[in-house]
């Protein structure tokens, strides 16, 4: 009876001490950011009394920061700090960053991805070598996460990312639509909603794995001169006007995953036009790229204020309509990735663009460069 017991208790003392060594497993293991993911689904910025979902949308969101600035995937760990502030989890990036890269770029990306997230950076340490850079970022104040950044200069930098996008997609003949499919880069077909081949041109690039999106009409400088065309939006609109509007295309292009904008040098000038147009294209749930049809274009800046996915263009490849001149512009595209990580460039359907793009893509993929679609170059 005596040795019944003593067994017992020895299996109920194995059974909590296996209990507390998984509960302690549990605790110092290391999150993935996959994990991350499960924790706070997407979302481009956080209520001000949310600082666990402001952490976990910062801890998910790095990653992709780091990629597009150059860092190599695998290079950058990522775990949760056993440190608690208000009832807070804290998470803690360390990662190695190439050499050619000022850390001042990083420090200026993460801090662009806190304050799109609704923070901001509470601290940023670097060294007097400019080795290693600390940088601590929080809502209202509350630490919530650290990224360690150290010099490597042994590390590779990753060639670059390249976004190009395809405009003015919605008239041509079919076999110029079937060219562009057939290209085995990713690009991003950008049609316009309402014309005769809209939705069969939307359906053969989705079918092809490209990226599509819509291309939105906007108010030019020179308008009545210069005519946007029929459904544009246009400087006097009222709110209700644009939402008719931008509902319509997006229930003419269900495949799109974002709108950038047809002319618009106006409207795109005018903080407070474009916030309108911006507030319904993001109640939608859609990305933005701002076309940058006039250097004096706000769209860019006021879509990052409002937290929302946005990019830039960056070159229009066919100012010359040559394959040549195409040509240049893409590799010079290339390039630009090579500095800033990702880039966006926009060109039109046609011809001498398409023969360009089949003959340069092949080479510049063969030298390290990915292309995306826009939906992964926005931030």
């Amino acid at each position: 009876m005596s040795l019944r017991l003593w067994t017992l208790a020895f299996v109920l003392a194995l059974a909590v001490g296996l209990a507390g060594w998984m509960r302690w497993r549990e605790v110092k293991a290391p999150a993935s950011v996959q994990e991350i993911a499960l924790n706070q689904q997407a979302q481009w910025r956080t209520l001000p009394a949310d600082p666990l979902a402001f952490a976990d949308s910062v801890a998910s969101r790095a990653p992709a920061v780091l990629k597009d600035l150059g860092v190599p995937e695998g290079v950058a760990s990522i775990r949760r700090s056993q440190a608690q502030t208000g009832g807070t989890a804290r998470w803690v990036m360390t990662t190695d960053v190439p050499d050619g890269l000022p850390l001042a770029v990083f420090n200026l990306q993460l801090t662009r991805l806190a304050r799109r997230l609704g923070g901001d950076v509470v601290e940023a340490v670097e060294d007097r070598n400019g080795a290693r850079l600390s940088i601590s970022v929080g809502l209202d104040g509350v630490r919530t996460n650290q990224f360690i950044l150290k010099r490597n200069a042994r590390l590779n930098r990753l060639p670059g990312r390249v976004a190009i996008i395809v405009v003015d997609f919605g008239y041509q003949d079919e076999a110029l639509i079937r060219g562009f499919c057939a290209l085995k880069q990713t690009i991003t077909f950008s049609i316009f909603p309402g014309r005769e081949k809209t939705a069969w041109i939307a359906e053969q690039a989705a079918a092809a794995g490209h990226g599509v999106m819509a291309y939105l009409s906007m108010e030019p400088l020179d308008y009545p001169r210069h005519d946007p065309g029929p459904n544009a939006v246009l400087m006097g609109h009222p709110p209700e006007k644009i939402r008719t509007l931008i509902r319509a295309a997006r229930a003419n292009l269900p495949q799109a995953r974002g709108i950038n904008n047809h002319m618009g040098s106006r409207l795109t000038e005018d903080p407070a036009a474009i916030r309108s147009v911006l507030k319904e294209i993001d109640r939608h749930g859609l990305f933005f790229v701002d076309s940058f049809t006039s250097p004096r274009s706000v769209a860019w800046s006021v879509a990052e204020e409002m937290g929302m996915p946005a990019g830039r263009n960056a070159m229009f490849l066919d100012r010359r309509e040559t394959q040549e001149s195409v040509e240049q512009s893409v590799e010079a595209l290339a390039k630009m990735a090579g500095v800033t990580g990702t880039v966006i460039g926009i060109g039109s359907a046609r011809p001498a663009t398409l023969a360009a793009l089949e003959r340069v893509l092949p080479e510049l993929e063969k030298q390290g460069i990915e292309f995306v679609s826009a939906g992964k170059a926005v931030r």
